[in-house]
């Protein structure tokens, strides 16, 4: 093995052992901030640029369930104020991220008692959260106490859609027909 392939090895040995999503670029420049593959059980953005990943800065975005942004150490003010700015400004778009994540990860359960979907979020971890989908409310007419009781028969499907970052609900088998709610709206508050 000559050394351009050795080293086209190490950095893709390197690459699946620690495979990254870079969520937000350049901000300040030259910092990326993102999460490894193998992460906590917290929506978080971390430095995943090599020049700055010794710094280990990273930032939590929730606790359960709750927005939040709080620095996870010393961060200097000149990064964290134009992080927490772009933060603000894409927030909608990291949620949606790291709901694809978790639901990736198996860290979005889902269970259907007749017309509420419990939503558990990292479930067995200390950071669990749960949140309550109310069919009827959602969809009211659709999901009537009167529809609930044939479920005992024939439920509903209830399953996560990362590709639309969605909850969806409903009889038909084919997905595309049933009833999709966006996760970010019902998990972040």
């Amino acid at each position: 093995m000559n050394e351009s392939e050795s080293l086209a090895k190490r950095v893709a040995e390197r690459f699946l052992k620690e495979a990254m999503a870079v969520i937000i670029r350049g901000v300040p420049p030259g910092y990326n901030w993102g999460w490894f593959s193998r992460e906590d059980q917290r929506m978080h953005l971390q430095v995943v640029d090599d020049e700055h990943s010794r710094l280990h800065y990273k930032v939590w975005l929730e606790q359960r369930g709750r927005r939040t942004f709080e620095p996870a150490g010393d961060i200097p003010s000149k990064v964290l104020r134009k992080l927490e700015a772009k933060v603000r400004s894409e927030r909608e778009h990291i949620e949606s991220k790291w709901t694809v994540f978790m639901i990736r990860q198996g860290w979005l359960r889902t269970k259907l008692s007749r017309h509420l979907v419990t939503l558990t979020a990292y479930p067995g971890s200390h950071n669990s959260f749960t949140r309550l989908v109310d069919l009827k409310q959602e969809f009211p007419g659709a999901y009537s106490d009167q529809i609930a009781k044939s479920w005992d028969e024939r439920p509903p499907i209830v399953d996560l859609d990362a590709e639309h970052v969605a909850l969806r609900v409903g009889p038909d088998r084919n997905p595309d027909h049933r009833e999709h709610i966006r996760l970010t709206d019902v998990l972040w508050e």
